[in-house]
């Protein structure tokens, strides 16, 4: 700026400039002049502002850089001193958590292959399973040579062998029709008895197994005179406890055809002669009066069709005739065939309050897979059997959905399942 102002003096050292602007009024005369004495003041100011910043700037720099100015009272000693050791525990922490981490992986790593070698010597081997022959053959037929048979062939974890000495299991299946002749398999490891018998008590062979893994007992509870449910009678004298177990369905019962017309509205095939089927007659007798009252005589049947064998043809026949299946378990025990072959016929089915299927995987649901009623309340169990009668698009669906049901998770092959589920931590193989 000056140099275009003045260029003669553009050269002059600013020690030379400002005497002569202030000493020489003649030099410093016009606008040119007073302008380039105001810029060198401000040209100096400047310099020295700006020199002054730098110096702060400079200290505040290094002090950001070295850390906080350390304060010679005691107070910033101590949180100096706290602050070091904090940072010497989070290192030490993380140190320690590294460490733990290495140990649980090689923890998980033994697990695994331990739980490995388990999965394969039991789950995903297949088990060789002999049926035990306790030598009181014919008693027990369906439960030796059909439930028994079709279950552990069919499953796709178990084979038959003919011979005990080859197998990884025993089932034992006894119905204790004559425990004094039944011969149990006494020296054999990895036993399972499937107890079938009505009576509720346990096995009075039971202790003379030497390495039984497994008891499954039909008929687990205790009822009353009205065939109503009073305690679990087996309660936990096995050790180990003894598992509920119940019937099941078998592909001889399936009705292949379900959607076929029905011709019979109300069937009943329950025997009524017997102390144990006291109960059931009361039930007949109750489905008898309503037939007569509601005029539906020529459109029902009561009674038993049944030629004497087992799953006689037109027997099974009337069953998927049937639009409703009306049925009862035996007066002081739980569990009998009628409940599948109805439930495998695609009618709906209406039997009395049950506990050992609620205990079991899958339980029935009321109303939807098929109709419980109380055998102490007439009432209900006639208003049950109306509503459905006048709801026919209803109770064929719940009448379908049990028969799938029992298809999905009730058949023979689904109780050896069940069994294996609850026995394979025991089983020893070699």
């Amino acid at each position: 700026t000056i140099y275009c102002l003045h260029p003669a003096t553009a050269k002059a050292p600013i020690s030379i400039l400002l005497p002569k602007c202030l000493n020489n009024k003649r030099w410093c005369e016009g606008w040119e002049q007073i302008f380039v004495c105001l810029l060198c003041f401000f040209s100096l100011f400047n310099i020295f502002v700006l020199s002054s910043w730098y110096n702060i700037c400079s200290s505040k720099t290094t002090q950001v850089d070295s850390g906080p100015p350390v304060s010679k009272s005691s107070d910033s000693l101590r949180v100096r001193a706290l602050s070091k050791e904090m940072e010497i525990l989070r290192n030490e922490q993380t140190k320690f958590s590294d460490e733990m981490r290495v140990l649980e992986e090689k923890i998980d790593g033994i697990l695994a292959s331990r739980s490995g070698t388990k999965e394969q010597d039991t789950n995903n081997r297949v088990l060789k399973v002999h049926i035990w022959d306790d030598t009181t053959l014919p008693m027990g037929y369906r439960e030796k040579k059909l439930y028994s048979v079709e279950g552990f062939s069919t499953h796709p974890r178990t084979t038959l062998v003919d011979s005990a000495e080859d197998a990884d299991l025993i089932a034992w299946v006894s119905v204790r029709g004559n425990t004094e002749k039944e011969i149990p398999p006494t020296n054999y490891s990895n036993v399972v008895l499937l107890d079938y018998a009505d009576g509720c008590n346990v096995h009075q062979k039971r202790g003379e197994l030497k390495h039984m893994i497994g008891y499954f007992k039909r008929s687990f509870v205790l009822r009353d005179k009205d065939s109503v449910y009073v305690r679990n009678c087996t309660l936990e004298e096995v050790i180990g406890g003894i598992f509920p177990f119940s019937y099941s369905g078998l592909e001889a019962l399936v009705n292949k055809d379900i959607h076929k017309e029905r011709n019979t509205l109300i069937t009943s095939v329950l025997r009524t002669e017997g102390t144990h089927n006291k109960v059931r007659s009361r039930v007949v007798d109750w489905t008898k009066s309503f037939i007569e009252q509601h005029g539906l005589k020529n459109k029902s049947s009561l009674g038993d069709v049944s030629s004497g064998r087992r799953f006689d043809h037109t027997y099974l026949s009337h069953l998927a005739d049937s639009k409703i299946i009306v049925t009862c378990n035996p007066w002081s025990w739980e569990g009998d065939f009628r409940l599948w072959e109805a439930l495998l016929s695609g009618a709906l089915v209406m039997v009395d309050k049950m506990a050992i299927p609620h205990w079991m995987p899958h339980p029935f649901v009321h109303k939807k897979h098929l109709i419980f009623y109380d055998t102490t309340n007439q009432s209900e169990f006639n208003s049950l059997l109306e509503y459905y009668i006048e709801h026919e698009d209803e109770a064929r669906r719940i009448g379908e959905t049990g028969y799938n049901f029992v298809l999905e998770h009730h058949m023979s092959k689904d109780r050896v399942s069940y069994i294996l589920d609850n026995i394979e931590s025991r089983i020893v193989l070699d």
